[in-house]
Formats: structure tokens, sequence, C-alpha cells
């Protein structure tokens, strides 16, 4: 076939040696220069051991069958083929054999036949470059660490790995011994056979045998024999390479190259566009994809190049080809009609393709035609458009003209037009194209129109234009600001844009600043929570009804217009009058303004005095003035504001609002701005804030008014005077005075010690508590002690610190120790009890005094007695004689009697005479024989089973020993139990003579307690009806009870005891030969004993073959997966055939009837009865030829290809014959009885009453 429809393709094998005689050498041959002897070793088959080789001429079988050239070993297929052989010179070891191919082939394996011996050691070589570098296919050797220590001799990794083998270098055969190799070892599977490593084992150009040393019997080391080496030597029968046409995948067949005639030829005839020697290349003008090795789903064809018929030739492009994401790699070359890219797609340089014409017209590209004078490049364009490609500042399809913004179009300028430098935002439009000049907008000027007119700013800042500049009028000194920013020229220590912010650390005085205080006689004002201070400093003035005050003003910054304000508030709903500048002090305000202005200059001293007027003739009223201020007139400040600015000031009376202490933090905006201003101009700018470091939060102010933030108590602008009421000023503020109103006269205090003013029998800073002898704040009471002591609780009247060992409230009793009567003047004195209290010797908690008998008797502490509590009390131990000494009880854990003054020692402590079975110094252990808690009295007595307690640990007359604290008896060996009363698993007889013996189990018998599967007397064997490993496991037998004689099975295997009749793992089905109605299981016709058996051979024979099929897959060949299916379908078909088996209950049913019907036929032989006899049985035969057909037709196919695919050396069995023995011997007995029932029809002729008779026998129940 020439064509190649698949995806990949490749030419036949062959033996790549045929035709090529002249392409193989040797390095040795015999007989090349004349006659050359040679023997061979152990030639018994003729007389003759020794021959002449004579390779002059070439062999012929005729008159030269002595010559043993190279070319002998090339295969002829000749039936002479044993007579002609290649033949080395003797003793040679190292001895080559080459073939030189006229190109690349693909190499398949190579198979040498020996004539000799095979070589003790060989490799084989490969070349790809003609004989120029070679590569070591694989090494042969019989000892390979010996020959090729550098080689591995276990076996290969990879494919590729060179390792040697040593199967193919042994003494025997000695003749006609093969060495083959493979060029893939078919182990490995081979996903890719393009892939590097691959194509480099598979082509090659040479290849070259080289035999390093022969095979030899040892005889050469003997000096004995003339010429040893003479019959050791390298003979080849044949030599086969096979091989093929190397194509790539892309051709089936090839033919000779340079005319050299070889059954394989070298030159592949190329297929899928396609060329070379070996296809390894694309066809001309098929460059459009890279040629790739045929192979995979898809068929790889070099596709044809795309040049729109503007060249003829073309090129893969790798870059190209990856660029495009696989799409085209090919490249044109030599492009005509001006054309150009990598596919003729684009014009050349300084021509664009006329967008109204195809790609494929020769005449689509023109002329780009650009101006020199706006363009660059020297006159390129877009290939596809036709545009120029501008200068920077140009624009038009040719660049002949500036771009918006721009003017003045230039050969010489580099960006073609120079930039129109008009203002965006102050000028109308773009500038003129050719001159460049700029119209301005109304609020701009300059040539450029860049700059704003006087009094505006911001050009270009916002989409506004130019704005007017808005100066504080009192922070900045004039309207004036920068054209850039619009910021103003600010007064000191003033900041922002418009100069209206104080800066950090500064404020702007209120129009009060200059204020006069007027505390001469301060009447101290508690300021509540809820309501804003009223009043400044610290505090007013109580000036009487026509009295008044002077004020002394010397510190104004600036000559000015002021008005006086005078702060105040009412003890009276009345309304005051002063004299002179009269002014009228309503009740219901806190400050009145003058109407009319003061002009007061800098640097002037001036007294301001405020009478006023008496109102009535009755005792006069006060008024409370808190200070009188001067405010500046904002009229008088020269330019200061606009007209409607100082209408509105007046409008909403800011002056008279920010005289109001408790407006200051609610001005109106207006009111604010104005006053802000005004401060700013009058002081000149900002105010430092001088901020109190101790007294304030931190050194910023309000802006206005800088009032500091002050801490806790503090007060004042500056944050430097602790508010009335509170004292000590500090870092923590000012604490309240605290001033208690029970004993102190006001509630101010010392503002640094804050010491109250107290009443007279009162004391303590803040006037809380009584003077000393006194209690019962705040109306202070004498203390009434009985002149025992001078002072007494505060709170309670009660006694402190009484003399002459007085106690108790009114010191009315004598302490303890003491005996007297302080009431009726009788002095406390010291009981002795011994001795005084508090020198160590009293040991009482009183005395008391007898006036009758004028003894005194002690009241002794626990564990003391006497009447001087001289001695200790029983169950108490003590060396009163000691210093420092006392009674303790003695350490006995409650377990002696208390009343026993004998029960322990007095003056040790130590028990004697312990109770409740304890024992030791404390009476802390429970006494021998008893165990428990001695501590809590719970000794008992031990009670151990002497059978079962060690013996010396059980004295005779006496209980056992046993643990103090648990009660654990100390048991025998074999004894448990805390008694020690029971024996140990694995034990009994507690009865005997040395406690339990070791026991097979029982106490009594010996008899184990065994598990429900378990038996036997120690348990170690299955139980009944249990089966299996008693060491593993035991498993239950499970046995039909209807279908065994008894329930058990067999302990080791466990098969149930089936009985007669029924069969089955568990006994619950009916055997071949019974009926299938189980339990019942009726025995069948003796004939189906027969069947059963042969069917079981059959089915022996099939369960045989199964055998012999590994279960393992993986380590056989694909084609044992095909005989294993084959051997499932045999199975499936046995299993049909075994259905039939059991399923030949009507036909053994009928087997009955023939049988019935013989013994009818002994009784009544005639002709009818053998007739229906016949029938019946012929009726049982055709079902059974049926399946006997199908059991022949079980028999594995192609057993010779099944072996040759598994393993040569797997042996496989045909059960084929040992099924048609069985299938045989079936038919022959049903046939032996079809024939019988023959032989009785002849002899017994039919007869017409035989229908009926048969009809009769048909409806008749046998019997």
């Amino acid at each position: 076939c020439t064509c190649c429809p698949v995806s990949s393709c490749s030419p036949q094998l062959g033996d790549l040696m045929l035709g090529r005689a002249a392409q193989l050498s040797a390095s040795s041959t015999c007989g090349l220069d004349g006659p050359h002897n040679y023997c061979i070793i152990g030639y018994l088959e003729e007389e003759k051991k020794c021959f002449t080789c004579d390779s002059r001429l070439s062999y012929n079988h005729y008159n030269n069958q002595n010559s043993h050239r190279i070319e002998n070993i090339i295969t002829t297929f000749d039936p002479e083929r044993k007579t002609k052989w290649w033949q080395s010179e003797n003793g040679v070891h190292q001895v080559s054999i080459q073939l030189d191919l006229e190109t690349v082939f693909q190499f398949s394996h190579l198979v040498l036949s020996f004539k000799s011996f095979r070589p003790a050691a060989m490799l084989v070589e490969r070349s790809k470059d003609f004989g120029r570098t070679w590569k070591v296919f694989r090494y042969f050797a019989e000892d390979c660490s010996l020959h090729f220590p550098s080689a591995s001799n276990e076996p290969a990794d990879s494919v590729d790995d060179i390792i040697c083998d040593s199967r193919y270098s042994g003494s025997e055969p000695s003749t006609d011994g093969e060495v083959v190799l493979k060029a893939l070892d078919p182990v490995f599977e081979i996903q890719n056979p393009y892939a590097p490593n691959i194509q480099d084992l598979i082509t090659l150009t040479n290849i070259r045998v080289n035999f390093t040393r022969l095979f030899t019997l040892g005889d050469t080391l003997s000096r004995r024999r003339r010429n040893p080496q003479n019959k050791y030597y390298y003979a080849l029968y044949n030599m086969v390479v096979r091989g093929s046409c190397f194509c790539n995948g892309h051709a089936s067949r090839c033919t000779p190259v340079a005319r050299r005639q070889g059954e394989v030829h070298g030159r592949c005839v190329c297929q899928h566009n396609t060329a070379g020697d070996n296809c390894e290349r694309c066809q001309d003008f098929h460059h459009d994809a890279p040629w790739r090795p045929g192979g995979g789903d898809a068929v790889v064809v070099c596709r044809r190049c795309n040049c729109h018929g503007h060249s003829d030739s073309c090129h893969f492009d790798a870059v190209r080809f990856q660029a495009t994401g696989g799409v085209s790699g090919g490249v044109c070359d030599s492009c005509r009609h001006d054309r150009m890219g990598p596919q003729c797609e684009l014009c050349r340089p300084f021509l664009y393709r006329d967008p109204q014409k195809v790609t494929d017209d020769p005449h689509a590209c023109r002329p780009c035609d650009c101006d020199a004078a706006g363009s660059h490049g020297g006159g390129l364009c877009d290939a596809q458009t036709g545009q120029c490609h501008c200068k920077e500042n140009v624009e038009g399809r040719r660049c002949d003209r500036c771009k918006r913004g721009f003017f003045g179009l230039r050969v010489d300028d580099p960006a073609g037009c120079h930039v129109c430098r008009c203002h965006v935002m102050g000028s109308v439009g773009s500038c003129d194209q050719l001159t460049g000049s700029c119209e301005c907008d109304n609020l701009a000027s300059g040539p450029l129109c860049d700059r704003c007119l006087v009094g505006f700013w911001g050009l270009g800042n916002s989409m506004i234009r130019c704005s007017p500049c808005d100066c504080d009028i009192g922070g900045a000194h004039s309207n004036m600001c920068s054209p850039d920013d619009g910021h103003c020229h600010c007064l000191p220590n003033m900041i922002g844009q418009r100069c209206s912010d104080p800066a950090p650390g500064y404020f702007l005085p209120s129009l009060d600043y200059f204020l006069y205080e007027a505390e001469l006689a301060i009447i101290p004002r508690q300021r509540t929570h809820d309501r804003p201070i009223t009043w400044t400093g610290l505090g007013l003035v109580r000036v009487l009804e026509g009295a008044g005050l002077r004020f002394t003003v010397d510190n104004l910054p600036s000559s000015s217009d002021y008005q006086l304000v005078i702060r105040y508030e009412t003890e009276v709903m009345r309304t005051l009058r002063t004299q002179s500048e009269m002014c009228i002090c309503l009740f219901v305000f806190r400050a009145r303004v003058l109407d009319s202005a003061v002009c007061l200059n800098t640097g002037g001293r001036y007294f301001v005095d405020v009478i006023f007027n008496k109102q009535s003739e009755s005792d006069g009223s006060f008024v409370l003035i808190d200070s009188m201020g001067l405010i500046p007139r904002v009229e008088s400040i020269h330019s200061f504001c606009s007209q409607t600015d100082l209408e509105s000031f007046q409008r909403f009376g800011c002056v008279g609002l920010a005289a109001e202490l408790d407006t200051q933090d609610s001005l109106p905006q207006l009111c604010e701005g104005l006053i802000k201003s005004t401060s700013a101009r009058i002081h000149n700018g900002a105010v430092l804030c001088r901020c109190n470091v101790v007294g304030s939060l931190g050194p910023s102010c309000t802006k206005l008014g800088g009032f500091c933030e002050c801490k806790q108590n503090v007060i004042g602008r500056c944050c430097d005077t602790c508010a009335p009421m509170t004292f000590g000023f500090g870092p923590d503020g000012c604490k309240p005075c605290g001033c208690d109103p029970g004993g102190s006269v006001s509630e101010l205090c010392d503002q640094v010690r804050g010491q109250c003013v107290c009443r007279s029998e009162v004391t303590g800073r803040r006037c809380d508590r009584c003077q000393a002898g006194l209690w019962g704040f705040p109306w202070c009471r004498p203390c009434d002690c009985g002149g025992l002591s001078d002072v007494c609780d505060q709170e309670s009247g009660v006694c402190l610190d009484c003399r002459d060992h007085a106690a108790g409230r009114r010191c009315d009793r004598c302490l303890e120790g003491y005996y007297g009567n302080p009431v009726s003047r009788q002095p406390c004195q010291p009981c002795m009890c011994p001795d005084v209290k508090g020198r160590g010797r009293f040991f009482a908690t009183s005395c008391q005094h007898d006036p009758q008998s004028l003894s005194v008797t002690c009241h002794c502490r626990d564990g003391h007695s006497g009447p001087r509590c001289d001695r200790c009390s029983p169950g108490f131990y003590g060396d009163l004689t000691l210093p420092g000494a006392s009674c303790a009880e003695c350490p006995c854990n409650n377990n002696i009697d208390p009343d026993d003054r004998d029960a322990c020692d007095s003056l040790t402590g130590e028990c004697l005479r312990c109770r409740h079975d304890t024992i030791g110094p404390g009476c802390q252990s429970c006494r021998p024989g008893y165990y428990g808690n001695a501590l809590v009295q719970n000794c008992k007595e031990c009670s151990c089973d002497r059978r079962g307690t060690e013996v010396t640990r059980c004295p005779l007359g006496s209980s056992c020993f046993c643990d103090a604290r648990t009660g654990q008896c100390p048991c025998r060996t074999g004894v448990v139990g805390v008694l020690c009363d029971d024996c140990e698993d694995g034990y009994w007889n507690l009865d005997g003579p040395s406690g339990c013996q070791p026991c097979s189990c029982d106490p009594v018998t010996g008899q184990c307690q065994c598990r429900p599967e378990f038996g036997g007397r120690q348990c170690d064997e299955c139980g009944e009806n249990h089966f299996g490993n008693p060491d593993l496991q035991c498993i239950s037998c499970d046995c039909n009870l209807e279908g065994t004689e008894r329930p058990s099975c067999d302990p080791e295997t466990g098969e149930c005891l089936c009985r007669t009749g029924v069969s089955g793992i568990f006994c619950d089905e009916c055997s071949l030969g019974y009926s299938s109605a189980f339990p019942a299981c009726e025995d069948c016709h003796p004939c189906t004993a027969v069947w059963a058996e042969s069917v079981t051979d059959v089915q022996r024979a099939a369960q045989t073959m199964r055998t012999f099929i590994p279960r393992h897959g993986d380590d056989l060949r694909p084609g044992v997966d095909r005989y294993r299916q084959r051997l499932s379908q045999m199975h499936s078909d046995w299993t049909r055939g075994k259905n039939f088996v059991s399923g030949l209950g009507k036909s053994f049913f009928l087997l009955r009837h023939i049988h019935t019907l013989k013994r009818c036929c002994l009784l009544s032989p005639s002709a009818s009865n053998i007739k229906h006899i016949y029938k019946v049985t012929s009726l049982s035969l055709s079902p059974l030829e049926v399946r006997t057909h199908s059991l022949q037709n079980i028999k594995p196919h192609n057993y010779r290809k099944l072996k040759e695919a598994i393993d040569p050396n797997m042996i496989l069995i045909d059960p084929s014959p040992l099924l048609n023995t069985e299938i045989d011997n079936i038919r022959l007995e049903f046939k032996k009885l079809l024939d019988s029932l023959k032989e009785k029809m002849i002899e017994d002729p039919y007869d017409e009453d035989d229908d009926e008779e048969e009809e009769n026998m048909e409806g008749t129940e046998m019997c």
C-alpha cells in the first residue's frame, strides 16, 4: 500500500543484511592469505577432527566449501545452510564484525547463530554518524564482573540502561547457540517512540559486534600440546539485523539510496507533505507548522504557507509559531509587489495598503505622501491606514497642521509646532496658530493671561478662575493677598489664609478683657454645678446702698473710645442708680453698659468712681459688685469695618452680649467674627495664652477669651488660682476644703493649708471632731472616766487608756488578772496564779477576792488546776517550774480516759494507758491483730482465714496479724482476698495442708469453667457443636438439625455429619441421586448414581484446568486475560451442564418409569409396553443430546498461541481430551439403554392396539 491513512505509518521490517554484502566487514577471517588449519573440540560424529579454511575465493557449494568469508553469514535460506559460515583466525580474541549502512535505519533486533562456542565476552555497538562515534548497546559475558566490571549485571531499571547479560555466554550449547539483542526491551512500556532517548536506541547508520574473549576449556595453559589455539575461534552460521527504513512515521514504503539494491531500502517515499531520506523535514512551501514525527491520535501534516500570492518560498520560525499560539509559524521569503511580513501581508516602508483592495491584489500598496515639515521618520506612514507619523505637536493624515493649542509649523522644529503659552483659565480659547497671541478673560491680565488683577488670586487653582482676596479686617494688615495662594499678610501671631485665627498657644482677648475686680470685702459664692459662673475673680464686693467704689485704670494697650460696663448681683429685687454718668442697674440683669463712651489714651492713669444712690431712708440694702470692665467702641477704630458690618454689630447687641459672662459661649457668628477682628486690631495681633503649667491641662487656650483648660477646682483665665472653698494648688489641681458645717464657722479654708475656721470646742483641719476630753461631735460633751482616764472615744464616749489596771466603759472594773473595785475606790491588785500576769507563770483567766476570808481564789485556764493553778489537770502535761512553760494536752489522739490522772505522764506527755485497741507513745496505731484508723477510734480485729494465711503471721492462741491500715491478710501462694479466703484463678483446694493448689480447674473436680465455644477439662479444645483452632478461634458448626444425625461437625474442618441422602456444608440440601425436596430427600433411581459420578468427573476436570491459571494476572502477558475470559466462559458452560444434571429430575423420573416399565415388562413383555418404554426413553435422550453437545463445545482454543503469549517455560494442560472422554461415557451409557429397548421392539412387532394401550399406560400411575 502506498498511502498512509492513519496518523503514523512505518515501512515493514526486514533483514538489513540482505543485499549489503559489500558493506559488511570483519577484522579477522581465516584463510584469506592461504589455507589455514583448524580443529573442532569433541567432534565425535566423524573421525576427522581438523579441517582446512581457504577463503581466498568466495564460497561455492560445489568446488569451494572451505571458504568462510564474512558474507557467508547473510541469511539466504539455502538448503546447505549448515555447510556455509564465517570463521575467524585461530586464537584471536579481539575480533569485530561491522555493517555499514548507506543512511539512517530503524533497528529492531540482532540475532547471531554460532557454529562454535558463543564468546565468553562480547559487546554490541551502534553509530548514528557513519562510524565517527560509537555507543554500546549491551555487554554479554559469562562472568560480567571479570570482563566488564563497570557494567551492571542487574536487570535494567529503564529501557536505555546499559547492562551486562550472562544468559548467552555459557558453555552450552557448543554449537547452534544464539545471542539475541532487542533494541527496546519489551519489559518496558514505551509511551513516546519518538522521545530522544528512544530514537537514540533504535536509529543507526552502523552496527558493530565486538568479540573480546574466546570461550576456552582451560587447555590453552598446557604446554604439552603443539598448537592448543587451533581449536578456539569464532564461527557464525548467520547474522540477522532486523530493521526498517526510518521514516519518522510519515511513509509506509521506501526506495533504494543511490541505486543500491537491497531487500530493505533506505529512502522513504514521504507523505504528509514531508521530504528527505527519512522524512525528517517538511516539503518546500509547507512550513506553516513545525515538522513533527507521526504519531498520536491526530494526523501530523506539514501545512502549506500562506503568502497571498506574493512569494513562492517560505521557512518555519519557532518564535512566530509560539507568539501566535501555535496558529502559524511560516515566514514567506522574498515577497514581491512591494510586500513584506511573515505572510507578505504588509506593504514595504513608505507605502500603505489601499483599504479598497484585497490583500492578494498586486497593486494594493500606495505611497504615503507625508508633509516633511510635520512628520518624522523620513516619510513613513501606517501600513494599514496610511497615517503619517506626525511630530509631537502636529496632526492630520499627512501631518500638515498644528494641533489645537500649538502654533508655527516649521521643518526645523523637532516637535513641529510651538505650544501656545496662554494660561488656560485666564484666556478665552486657544492662541492664533500663526502668531500665538492670547485673548485674556475679564479678571486676568498679562501677555499670556497668566495672572489675576490686583485684589484677586488663584488663577488656575479652581474652576472659578480668579477669586477676590478675603482678608480678615482685624487680623490682616490690609485686604491685599498673594496672587498665587490667596494668603493675606497677617498681624503678629495670626495665622490662616484670611489671618482670622490665632496661632497655637495664642488667643484673641474678648471685649471685656480689661477687667478691674472689686473684691475688698469678699462674700464667698459657691458655684453650683447646674449653673454657669456669674462672677470673675474670687468673688464679689458687698456695697451698701449709697456707698461707692473707685477703680484704677493704667494698662490700656491703645488709645480709643471705651464704654464702661459694671458687673453686679443684687440681694433684693430693686433697681439702683449711679451718680454722674447716670445708669440704671436693673435687678433682672448682671451687667450694665454705659451708653456714652470715654476716650482713654495709652499710658495714662485714670480713676473711675462708681457710687450707688440711696433709694430710701430705711436700712440700706446691699449690692454685690463683681468688677468693672472697659469695652472698646468699635466705631472709633479707623476704617475698621464697613457700615453694613457696623449696623449688624449694633443690631445684634454684640457689646451687651460680650459683657454678659453667661453668653460668652453662645455669641452669634457675626458677633464673634467682629469681636475677634476688633481684638486683633486693638492688641496688634494675638496674645500669648500663658497657661499655668501646674494648674492647666495643657498650653493651649480658647481662641476667643484665652481661657485655659484648668485642672479640677482651679480657676482663673490662666488656671493659676484655687477656686473658693478649695486649697492646695498643685499638679493634681485643688482639693475641696470639706469644712464640716457642724463644727466650722464658714465653708472657706486657708488656700495653702486647707485649715477651716472651727468653733472653740471643735478641732481638726475640717473642724470635724471634738477637743481632747470631749466626745459626741458636734455637741462635744465631757468624758466620764472616774478620774482614771483623760480621753474617751469621740463617738461612743468609752474611756480609753484607763490607769491603775482599770478597764471598762467608764474605767469601772479591773483588768483580767487583777481584782478590786474602782467604783468604790478600791484599787486593782494583781492575782497570784501562781505568779503575776505578764511574768510568764500566770495560768488563770481571773481571780476572786473573798471579803470575809480575805483570800483570793484563781480561776484556772484549761489544763491547769489547783488553788493557784500551779499543776496540770488529768490528760495534760508540762513542767511548770520552767520559765515560759504551760500545761498542754497529752498527744494521745482521744484514745485515753481524760479523767484518769495516770493515763499519760504529767511531765513528758507520753501516753501510758491507751484505749480502743491502740498502742504507741501517742496511741496513734492499732495494736497487733487489729487494723483501721486509730486517730478516729476505728481499730477492728483482723479476721484472716487461717487456711489461706501465712502460718508465721497467725500465732496460736491469738488472732492473725494483718496490715494495720488496710486489713489485708498475708496470703499463701495461690490464695487471694482481703481475708485470704479464696483461691486464685488456676488454683483450688483451700482446705489443703498448704492452702490452694494449682488446678485445672474446678476447686473440687478440676473441671475449668469454659466459654460457650470451648470445651475440655482445661478449656483447651473447641466445644461441642464448634470447630477450629482453639488457640485462635472456635466457630459454631451451624449444622442443620434436620439434615444431621447429631448436631455436631468435624472439630478441625467444620464438616457437618450429614445423614444419608443429605449433603451441603451445613447438611441443608439433598445429595445427588435424591429428590430435591429437603428435608425428605427420597432416593432416586439407581442410574442417577452413574450419571452423578460421570458429571462429577467432568467437574473435577474443569476445576483442574482452572487451577493452572494463576490468580494474579499482573504476572502474565495480556494473552492470559483472553484465556481467563475463555475459562470463565467454560465455567459458565459447565455451570449450565451442572444445572442440566441437577435438572435431570424429570429425566431421572422418566428413567424411574423405565425401571418400573422394565419390571412391568418382566411381568407382561408385550410389544406395546416395549414401544412405550422406547418412546419415553427417546424423550429423555433428546435433552441429554443437546446438553452433551454443549459440553463438547467447552474446549480451550489455540493452545499453542496461548502458550507463546504467556511464557515459553509455563506448562499448560489441555483438558479437552478428559472432557471428551467423560462426555462420551455419558452418551454411551444412555445409548446402551436405548439399544436394549430397540432390540425388545424388534422381537415384539407392532400391533394396532398399541395406541390404545399407550394412552392407557400414560394415564396409569407407575408403580
